[in-house]
């Protein structure tokens, strides 16, 4: 949404429609209530359209996403701040709602099956076997930009009405003439010029930097060679060992694990049915009307320019749109399903086989339960050594003590800077929470036990610090003398070009 308002306010007409914004403020009014204790909790108000806090921090978490996508590390808020950020996309929603209410009250309002049409042209939401609209694929892609079907289809709705609206702006807009001669004679304008070339065999090389020369260099490009903090530290790891892993589970326990899940370890009822989604009610009936009457599910699509769907042994979980998948498995084999209100149009269904549900057996379900039985007891071994480690270190032990004691790991990692990044530059696979526990801590200091999730805990100590520094000149001697000659140089060749020219 916000991607095309952009490039909408770059257009030609971009400043005509800012007028029309605000007369349309001045006629519908537009508040931005972010403060109010009173009423309604939105965030803009324009006329009808409104934006609530929940909608508002959806859409900004996408902006900051896409933020953090470009700048390929994560904003801070005091980063977003400092650039204004949340101030100019409050602004710009406020400007967007305002010129759609006006535009929805002037009768600029898209129709359902247009709507309907651009949301099938999007190759996201089709199955990549059947190449069919899918809506369990429409629903998941949605979700995963923590969008609905309702707010897609108003954004499109939106984005028809500034298009069209711009559309029939920009077909109105002429160029001056004076415009156009301008053009044209910048496009027939002809120059005469001359050309020389210097190289750094005119000038005087420059004789050998001094130490003064390489440390003032050294600190004009300070930022640049500046090496970040590096932290030394030692993690302990509290993991079962490999006996634990592969220890042997009891027939009893298997068998009593096998009871409690059974029902949920067999294979569910599933069906091989095909689904015809219409863009309207009328459509769907002659559907259903031409399946119930023999013809092929490819040719009462072909007939109403719709693709089948096809979906093989699938069970009732596996179909995305709730009240297809209640239809579907309510008919009988062979039967054709009244035309049924899908999320995105209308759907009709035919059943072509059932495979009834198959129970679970103790022998087909045992190697699932006994890994399953060995990873709790694996998780269980592992709280039960940071329960001992914990109670060490309250005894007044260590962190190695502690971990001795429990049976924990101690690894000592390489140096690391506050990102993760080794001195060579290259990632240390280790949890983010290492380097974020490290760096809460000072040199010595020793951290409580860190719940890292799935099982996991670890606990950070701190070494030693190494802060950031600027490298020493023997180190760089080398190098630097080289980038000094080369920028020396330029500024040479510069100076004679200039002496040439003058």
């Amino acid at each position: 949404m916000i991607t095309a308002f952009r490039a909408f306010s770059r257009s030609k007409w971009a400043a005509a429609l800012l007028v029309l914004i605000a007369i349309s403020f001045v006629i519908v009014g537009a508040r931005m209530d972010v403060f109010s204790n009173l009423g309604p909790k939105h965030v803009i108000d324009a006329g009808s359209r409104s934006m609530n806090e929940a909608e508002f921090r959806a859409a900004f978490d996408r902006v900051r996403a896409n933020i953090q996508e470009q700048a390929g590390r994560p904003v801070t808020n005091e980063e977003l701040v400092a650039e204004n950020i949340p101030g100019r996309f409050l602004q710009s929603q406020t400007q967007q709602l305002g010129f759609l209410n006006w535009a929805w009250e002037a009768g600029i309002r898209p129709g359902k099956e247009l709507i309907v049409k651009q949301i099938r042209q999007i190759p996201a939401f089709f199955n990549q076997v059947t190449g069919q609209f899918d809506q369990q694929a429409y629903e998941s892609a949605l979700a995963q930009q923590n969008l609905t079907p309702a707010m897609l289809e108003q954004d499109l709705r939106d984005q028809y009405a500034t298009e069209h609206f711009g559309a029939a702006l920009q077909a109105g807009v002429r160029a001056p003439r004076i415009y156009g001669a301008v053009l044209a004679g910048q496009a027939f304008e002809t120059r005469d010029g001359r050309w020389f070339q210097v190289t750094d065999a005119m000038i005087e090389r420059p004789a050998a930097p001094t130490d003064a020369q390489l440390n003032a260099f050294i600190q004009e490009n300070a930022a640049r060679l500046r090496s970040p903090e590096f932290r030394m530290v030692s993690v302990v790891l509290f993991s079962p060992d490999a006996a634990t892993r592969t220890a042997a589970i009891s027939d009893d326990r298997i068998r009593e694990r096998f009871e409690f899940k059974k029902d949920s370890l067999g294979r569910p009822e599933t069906r091989t049915f095909v689904t015809l989604t219409a863009p309207n009610r009328e459509t769907a009936q002659k559907i259903a009307a031409a399946l119930r009457a023999g013809q092929s599910p490819a040719d009462a699509g072909r007939a109403n320019n719709v693709r089948p769907a096809e979906f093989a042994g699938s069970p009732r979980t596996a179909v995305g749109d709730p009240a297809v998948a209640a239809a579907v498995f309510g008919l009988q084999k062979d039967q054709v399903s009244d035309p049924i209100q899908a999320g995105v149009g209308f759907a009709v269904a035919k059943v072509t086989d059932i495979q009834a549900p198959q129970p679970a057996t103790l022998d087909s379900a045992r190697e699932q339960i006994v890994q399953e039985l060995r990873e709790e007891d694996a998780k269980g071994a592992t709280y039960e050594s940071v329960q001992k480690f914990e109670k060490a270190r309250q005894d007044g032990k260590n962190l190695a003590d502690a971990a001795r004691e429990a049976g924990a790991r101690i690894v000592d990692l390489p140096p690391v800077t506050q990102d993760g990044r080794l001195p060579n530059g290259q990632p240390l696979n280790a949890p983010e929470q290492v380097f974020s526990t490290a760096w809460g801590l000072t040199k010595g200091g020793e951290s409580d036990v860190i719940d890292a999730g799935q099982g996991q805990y670890f606990a950070v100590r701190v070494n030693d610090i190494r802060p950031a520094a600027l490298p020493k000149l023997e180190e760089v001697r080398a190098p630097l003398t080289q980038e000094w000659t080369r920028r020396e140089v330029m500024r040479r060749v510069s100076a004679k070009a200039e002496e040439l020219a003058g």
